[in-house]
């Protein structure tokens, strides 16, 4: 193999991985979460996905919080998050791509005491998830 040849391949190759990853990166949902728990009930929450620790949180009533969910190129992404209230301890997926592509570039969700509602679009309200 001739030296430029061999250049030829290892930049094609080089040009490939920056611009797929770039691509992959760019890709993403804003998810939007939103205390309706009850007026002076205090929601804490955990949120993860399996690469990706988004770390405790600690929202007051009617308060948002929010990440941003990057799409994978070659995989599904989901992100599951821990909720706990008063003495209530619940778990759901908040993030599920094949489910909430549909949110287009904003996932907003109202977590209540029945379960999660996804407000974007028609409001949809889901039940939480088995036990863990």
């Amino acid at each position: 193999m001739s030296g430029s040849l061999a250049f030829h391949i290892i930049m094609s190759v080089t040009f490939m991985v920056f611009f797929f990853g770039g691509l992959c990166e760019a890709r993403g949902v804003n998810v939007d979460l939103i205390n309706d728990i009850g007026p002076n009930v205090q929601l804490g929450l955990h949120c993860k996905s399996k690469n990706k620790d988004l770390g405790s949180q600690s929202l007051v009533s009617d308060q948002h919080w929010g990440f941003r969910a990057s799409l994978g190129f070659w995989t599904v992404t989901l992100f599951f998050c821990h909720f706990e209230w008063e003495n209530q301890s619940k778990w759901f997926d908040i993030f599920v791509e094949d489910r909430d592509l549909t949110c287009g570039d904003h996932c907003v969700w109202s977590i209540r005491p029945s379960g999660p509602c996804r407000l974007t679009g028609r409001e949809k309200c889901f039940p939480w998830n088995n036990k863990y």
